[in-house]
């Protein structure tokens, strides 16, 4: 079989591997539909290829070259999507924006390139003395077509390096591959299209090169689906994130000199392919006399090929870095514990691993198998196994009953420090039949040991925010119970005197108004659990302040009186302001009770309101108790929970503070000691109506 012939049936068969691969075992998503389809139409271009070669006849030449042209230019109608879906949200949004367009110009061009005769793109068409296909020469639209190829090639190189660039890193270890192969593939096809802009022709060798990209494209893409689930990864591209134009620019620059070697092999009438291979060769003698010259070139050559080419003599000391951005990368534990398992995995060339914290239910992550379900008895057999060495590697897989096969681990590293214990790292063998080594139990244990460390950070994270909501929890309850406490103690002095005065008609009248105001508190406070209130949404009326603290003040003189102490109310001139009255009916109530308490039996209150400036109503409460302690009122004042009384929760006053603000208003406190207490509110009057 000819070689052109074997290399393109080559690359078909490596097409319909992927294909039937992704037919049978994919999971039928819209990206991996995209992907099979874009698959689909390189295979056509594989078939119309392979008969060219074998054709004789120019006109079949012809006939078959432009149905590979129509299928390789309606390609990005489904590639661009294919690339685009790793950052959508929705893949009902894979043919949105931008794309439409890109879709539809794509499927215009195709079409276009069934119609026109293909005599306008081809000018000539050549061939061996023994018949078989040498080249052919292209007109100005086969130079357009080459231009819109080398368009599409650098906006699918925009799209992957935005998105690998963008994605976690278990998303680049899982697109990594395919990157490779795309940026191998994109090279030969920039090769290829500039032979044709530069001078018109492109021969068998040069015809060959699409089926080479073409088996390099689906050896990258069959190894990252094989060992990765390679369309589960999703990329969330921020909105403030700029993106990458990297490919754009290298892109740019290879055109560019591009031009000028053409333009220069013409002015020095050279053939384009001895000056170009100058231009090159000299490149090449620069840059390894710059390696040669620089230690710190020598040194970067150095530990390239180590990494990649000796994989035994591997330095991991290039991964410490790399390894503390992963302890940070996960926000939650489960994204944490993936990130580090793939990437240990990657790194070490591990088939499978599985990383068990005993933290919570479900941490676990796990790589190269779907959620490998990790038994108690299992857990027990891993704890026995690595009770003495932190770190524990076997010659042949540990035999489990956690696969089907029965085998799988090789290595266990416990993460834990000193006695204390939070999981296990287990993975399984090494690619290429390689065995570990002491520095993979050296790597593989600090690995365990940073990741305690993370997980303890993760947990003291969660501790803290639990410790934030239950605070945040107490302190809305305190405020609800003081609230209750107030409406219950008014309900229980009514319970007490019933006994006595049960009989006396003020006395019902009284009772029966202390449990209507009663109920009245509480359905408003079960109204505002439901709602929860905020400063800008107080239910604000043009209320007479006098008027409002009179009433207020009255239904609490048998509150007052049951304690033993005078409640006195002296009103001053009538001042309008724009208040919620039920939450100031609120505050004169907790002042009132509070200063009641204080006076206690035989003591007085007073409480009268003021006009400032007619630009405030001020509201006083006094009592004839032993006043506030300076110390409370330097330190604690407006502090939660503070309170000089043996039951007190201390939030009455803060209560107060925050309602009286929400209102534009202020609160004060006199600070005398043994001279009674002075609380006042001051509140913004409501500018006089206009008259007329």
């Amino acid at each position: 079989m000819p070689f052109p012939t074997l290399l393109t049936v080559v690359s078909l068969s490596l097409l319909a591997a992927v294909i039937v691969m992704h037919l049978f075992k994919g999971k039928n998503e819209p990206q991996e539909r995209l992907f099979i389809l874009s698959a689909l139409v390189l295979a056509g271009t594989q078939i119309t290829l392979l008969l060219m070669f074998l054709a004789h006849d120019p006109q079949a030449v012809l006939t078959q070259f432009r149905l590979l042209v129509a299928l390789l230019v309606f390609f990005p109608a489904l590639a661009a999507p294919f690339f685009a879906a790793f950052v959508r949200r929705e893949d009902r949004k894979l043919f949105s924006g931008p794309l439409r367009g890109i879709v539809a110009l794509a499927v215009v061009f195709a079409v276009a390139m069934l119609v026109i005769p293909a005599r306008l793109v081809v000018g000539k068409i050549h061939f061996y003395g023994t018949g078989s296909l040498w080249g052919m020469e292209f007109s100005v639209l086969g130079h357009v077509a080459a231009a819109y190829f080398l368009l599409v090639n650098v906006l699918f190189l925009y799209l992957f390096e935005n998105t690998y660039r963008a994605a976690t890193v278990a998303g680049k270890v899982t697109l990594k591959y395919p990157f490779l192969g795309i940026l191998v593939a994109s090279a030969i096809n920039f090769t290829v299209m500039s032979r044709l802009l530069a001078i018109s022709v492109l021969d068998r060798n040069f015809l060959l090169a699409q089926p080479c990209a073409i088996i390099v494209l689906c050896a990258s893409f069959l190894y990252a689906s094989i060992r990765y689930p390679l369309f589960d990864v999703r990329v969330y591209i921020r909105p403030r994130q700029s993106p990458s134009i990297v490919a754009i620019v290298v892109a740019g620059l290879y055109l560019l000199s591009l031009g000028l070697i053409t333009l220069i092999a013409r002015l020095l009438g050279f053939p384009y392919e001895r000056f170009a291979a100058m231009v090159i060769g000299i490149f090449a003698v620069f840059l390894l006399s710059a390696v040669l010259i620089s230690g710190k070139a020598k040194k970067r050559l150095r530990t390239f090929l180590s990494e990649n080419f000796y994989l035994a003599q591997y330095n991991y000391r290039k991964e410490w870095r790399r390894y503390a951005e992963i302890m940070t990368s996960g926000a939650t534990v489960d994204e944490f514990l993936s990130n580090v398992i793939s990437s240990l995995c990657d790194t070490m060339l591990v088939r499978h691993g599985a990383i068990w914290t005993d933290i919570g239910p479900g941490k676990a992550g796990y790589f190269g198998f779907d959620e490998e379900k990790l038994d108690a008895e299992l857990i027990r057999d891993i704890q026995k196994l690595t009770a003495r060495e932190p770190v524990v590697v076997f010659k042949k897989p540990l035999v489990v009953l956690a696969r089907e096969d029965g085998k799988w681990i090789c290595a266990i590293a416990r993460i834990s420090q000193g006695e204390e214990n939070r999981g296990f790292i287990l993975l399984g063998e090494k690619d290429l039949g390689r065995a570990y080594t002491e520095e993979d139990e050296d790597f593989l244990a600090t690995i365990a040991f940073q990741a305690k460390l993370a997980l303890d950070n993760f947990l003291m994270e969660e501790r803290i925010i639990e410790a934030r909501q239950m605070d945040s929890f107490n302190r809305f309850a305190s405020f609800v119970i003081h609230d209750l406490k107030n409406t219950v103690g008014m309900l229980s002095l009514v319970a007490e005197n019933a006994r006595d005065n049960i009989g006396n008609a003020d006395f019902q009248k009284d009772a029966i108004e202390t449990i209507r105001r009663s109920v009245e508190k509480m359905q408003s406070l079960i109204r505002s659990l439901n709602v929860h209130k905020t400063p800008t949404s107080l239910a604000k009326t043009d209320v007479d302040i006098s008027g409002l603290v009179e009433r207020a003040t009255e239904g609490l003189k048998q509150v007052a009186a049951n304690g033993g102490v005078a409640l006195e109310f002296t009103g001053g001139v009538r001042t309008r302001s724009r208040v919620d009255a039920a939450a100031i009916n609120r505050i004169i109530e907790n002042l009132v009770l509070n200063a009641v308490e204080a006076a206690g039996p035989g003591g007085t209150v007073r409480v009268y309101v003021e006009t400032i400036d007619d630009q405030w109503a001020k509201i006083t409460v006094k009592d004839s108790g032993p006043g506030f302690d300076p110390d409370y009122l330097e330190d604690h004042l407006f502090h939660p929970f503070y309170s000089t009384k043996k039951n007190g929760l201390g939030v009455g006053l803060v209560m107060c503070k925050y309602l009286i603000e929400a209102h534009g208003g202020r609160i004060s406190i006199a600070r005398a000691r043994g001279q009674g207490a002075a609380v006042s509110v001051t509140l913004p009057a409501a500018p006089p109506a206009r008259s007329e």
